[in-house]
């Protein structure tokens, strides 16, 4: 801290220096003369020289800042719609790969970039953080855990990671050791970390925080694993200290869910937290997706609606009571989930909703003012419903329901969907919603299994993934109607990019990573990083230029690594970062 009092004879233009000091220095100037120069005694600044920090107006300003990728979605919205035009379908031919980072590691990649002013953040499998520069690659630091060796085990879906999130000066990853962990993020090196729970009952975190009204919030994983109960805990950025969190099923008999769940099958429930959610600052509500309830595969176990399984909850902000809820699959026995993401739309009907794909293999329209759904249409084949009742409430085909005395065939979506946790986009220019879908069915017997403390709790004896198709669809967000659809061999397994360059972005299985016109689905380009994409497409300017960057490593939960297991055949493993940008 600098300190002056001027002298006497000239106190005016030392004071100014002082003044001129302030703008990169902790400084405090003072002037003891009774009639100190400006009328000031004591001027003081506390700025520090932060390059990468993050303000709570950039957070909520993303939807503006066409520069940066500051939020899982790109935004609040969850739109993944970037406002940048350099590349554009005129020009997306010349597209080349600029840089490629390595992560090391062989197992499943399901993270993606986090951006500030051209400095890259990206995690890895095994809770591997690095910062790089956005137009070279290089790497500035990167940070790597010690995980424990018996963890292995208590992974549902490999040993991955969604991505960081950026607050002020800090990054914050969440880990599968159960932890949260605070870096610097000049440095990397940790300022904090917060220990949430046991991995050994197989809860573990997988997935971005998300920043909001200055808290970070993060949700669980663990329900396939021990049925766990999820949690949606908000923290104090500064220490980790917990501000408040949301269970998302009953954890006593005297919860008003408890009697959705017959003869206290609660206890052992699941319904975990396990994708990130998103921010409506307009209501001040934080919008989070909630998990199937376990076992998977044998409802006749725990009869009832299950709430709050397979969800979206809308909490308030501010102390994380839930406002309201939407249910897509009561009693869900198919382990279709309900934690995929939201997008937040204002349609052209004016209604202020939110659009979600669901594992159930539906696209929603619900109302985010209420909880109240508009319209329910389907994504791909769907069978396990017959038609919908009040309020898009499904109407289950007791044909396809899991049973103990046969296997039950044929039923579509598969487990992955429909739709699997890999995000879909929103265009503002075409109105559009981009959904990367699967076309699959499953075979099912369900048998009786007794819960074990940290280990599986499927309930099935016979489990078989059919023939698999996929690809990208468009809808119209105010109708549903599906305006195109470009199918592929393989199921869509990568999130989607929408951008103002008239283009979307996607990758597949097989390692193709392709840009098609946002209006037609026209394939415009595409590139084969070498292995199979399961990470989300983001972009960002650095320099001045615009960049696209893909993470890529085959892998993952549910069946997919059934699949993978043919594609490795002529495919091969290995994760990492690879960054495009147009030829010079």
């Amino acid at each position: 801290m600098i300190r002056f009092t001027p002298p006497r004879t000239a106190r005016l233009r030392p004071l100014v220096a002082c003044i001129g000091l302030g703008l990169v220095l902790t400084s405090v100037c003072r002037a003891e003369d009774p009639e100190p120069p400006l009328g000031v005694n004591v001027l003081e600044n506390t700025f520090k020289w932060r390059p990468n920090y993050v303000s709570d107006d950039m957070l909520l300003h993303a939807d503006k800042d066409a520069n940066n990728w500051l939020h899982y979605g790109k935004d609040y919205q969850n739109t993944r719609f970037s406002a940048l035009t350099q590349i554009t379908t005129d020009n997306v031919r010349k597209l080349v790969p600029k840089w490629n980072l390595s992560f090391g590691v062989n197992e499943a990649q399901d993270s993606q970039t986090t951006v500030i002013n051209g400095r890259v953040f990206v995690t890895a499998s095994q809770n591997k953080v690095f910062a790089l520069d956005g137009v070279t690659g290089k790497m500035l630091w990167k940070y790597e855990r010690s995980l424990p060796g018996d963890l292995g085990p208590k992974l549902c879906c490999d040993a991955v990671n969604r991505g960081v999130a950026l607050y002020k000066d800090m990054v914050f990853m969440a880990t599968l050791d159960t932890h949260v962990v605070a870096l610097n993020s000049t440095t990397g090196a940790v300022v904090w970390e917060k220990k949430m729970g046991d991995y050994k009952t197989g809860e573990i975190y997988t997935s971005m925080p998300l920043v909001a009204k200055g808290m970070v919030i993060v949700g669980n994983s663990g329900g396939d694993v021990g049925g766990n109960v999820g949690r949606i805990t908000a923290l104090n950025p500064a220490n980790g200290e917990v501000i408040w969190e949301t269970k998302t099923r009953p954890t006593s008999a005297d919860h008003p869910q408890a009697k959705t769940w017959a003869n206290d099958s609660w206890k052992t429930g699941g319904a975990s937290a396990w994708l990130t959610g998103t921010y409506d600052a307009k209501t001040d509500t934080v919008l989070w997706g909630v998990g199937n309830p376990t076992p998977d595969f044998d409802p006749s176990v725990r009869k009832g609606d299950n709430l709050y399984s397979n969800s979206t909850l809308a909490l308030d902000a501010s102390t994380g009571k839930i406002k309201y809820h939407f249910q897509y699959t009561p009693n869900d026995s198919w382990d279709y989930d309900g934690n995929n993401e939201v997008i937040m739309v204002d349609d052209e009907k004016g209604r202020k909703v939110w659009v979600h794909g669901d594992r159930n293999g539906h696209l929603y329209s619900i109302d985010r003012t209420n909880g109240k759904c508009n319209w329910v249409v389907p994504i791909a084949r769907v069978n396990w419903v017959t038609g919908f009742g009040d309020n898009c409430r499904p109407i289950v085909n007791p044909d396809k329901v899991p049973r103990y005395d046969k296997v039950v065939t044929d039923i579509a979506p598969i487990l992955d969907g429909g739709k699997e946790w890999h995000p879909a986009a929103y265009s503002p220019r075409t109105k559009m919603v981009y959904v990367p879908f699967i076309d699959s069915s499953m075979d099912i017997q369900a048998k009786k299994t007794e819960w074990k403390h940290g280990e599986w709790f499927l309930s099935s004896r016979v489990l078989k993934a059919n023939p698999y198709t996929g690809g990208v669809k468009a809808f119209n967000a105010t109708t549903g109607e599906q305006v195109w659809t470009r199918p592929q061999s393989t199921p869509a397994t990568s999130g989607l990019l929408a951008t103002a360059g008239k283009l979307v972005f996607s990758g597949d299985a097989e390692g193709w990573f392709s840009a098609m016109k946002d209006d037609t689905g026209e394939e415009m380009w595409r590139f084969n990083v070498g292995s199979g994409i399961h990470g989300n497409p983001t972009t960002f300017t650095a320099d001045g230029k615009q960049y696209v960057a893909i993470v890529y490593g085959p892998g993952g939960g549910s069946l997919l690594p059934l699949i993978y297991d043919e594609l490795f055949k002529r495919n091969n493993r290995g994760g990492g970062l690879m960054v495009f940008g147009l030829s010079d």
